[in-house]
């Protein structure tokens, strides 16, 4: 199984790159995505044919995570080869379909996405299939509902954390995995209450990922106008295995 970042963006996109967006490939070399945030799309196109794409799973319905549906979802439906493709999966959350409905229906018909894509809404725990790739969707506390990604294939486990604060949940989720991409989203933890925090800084994401017992850390949702170094070093301090930036292209093999 290969992973490759397209995009590794927070809300606000990295100087000519793209939010959350993850390019999977198991042994048969079939495609999917983790997320489809804004910018992804044309990064996807760089190095696959969009029309080959299986399923996109989207780990939680916020903007950042999902917004190039929509440029996917007019190739599908009136590119050059609309009506010639099977529709890909496209599964998420509890609630995505009426969601997605209601964010495309404000300029264009409700059912974009519904035609382009054939919608499969997931719970909380749902264990599934993509490609050959066991999928676990674990819920972790974010701002609304929000889920830890696991990639199971035949050598080994990723584990992309998604968003979300310092949590038990999320070491759980972690566990054992050779690679665990997880956020790094702010400079310093933030001060609010524990049931009041979103987003974890490069800090507590190493001590996560020391308590989970990852083989590898790489911190994602991570914007370029942050101090690359600091965080690598703050993360380093908690976290004794190898720590990286996750960067558009860069892959991992498990």
């Amino acid at each position: 199984m290969k992973l490759t970042v397209l995009g590794k963006s927070p809300a606000w996109t990295d100087a000519g790159g793209a939010c959350s967006g993850y390019l999977i490939e198991g042994e048969d070399g079939r495609p999917f995505l983790v997320d489809c945030g804004n910018g992804v799309f044309g990064k996807l196109r760089l190095r696959r044919d969009y029309r080959d794409v299986e399923a996109v799973l989207i780990s939680h319905l916020h903007a950042d995570h999902l917004l190039d549906l929509v440029p996917f979802a007019y190739a599908l439906t009136v590119g050059p080869a609309a009506g010639e493709v099977r529709r890909p999966r496209l599964i998420a959350p509890t609630g995505a379909d009426s969601f997605f409905r209601h964010l495309v229906g404000t300029w264009d018909s409700e059912d974009l996405i519904a035609r382009a894509f054939a919608i499969e809404e997931y719970e909380p725990g749902s264990e599934l299939d993509i490609a050959g790739i066991a999928i676990n969707a674990h819920p972790v506390p974010h701002f609304g509902p929000t889920h830890a990604i696991g990639l199971t294939g035949k050598q080994g486990r990723i584990v992309f954390g998604s968003d979300g604060r310092f949590s038990e949940q999320l070491i759980a989720a972690a566990r054992g995995a050779e690679v665990l991409i997880a956020e790094a989203t702010l400079a310093e933890p933030d001060p609010a209450p524990e049931q009041e925090r979103g987003h974890m800084s490069a800090g507590e994401t190493g001590e996560l990922a020391e308590r989970a017992g990852v083989g590898r850390l790489v911190l994602t949702h991570i914007s370029d106008e942050l101090d690359a170094d600091r965080a690598l070093a703050d993360a380093r301090s908690a976290f004794s295995g190898p720590v990286e930036i996750a960067a558009e292209g860069s892959a991992w093999v498990v």
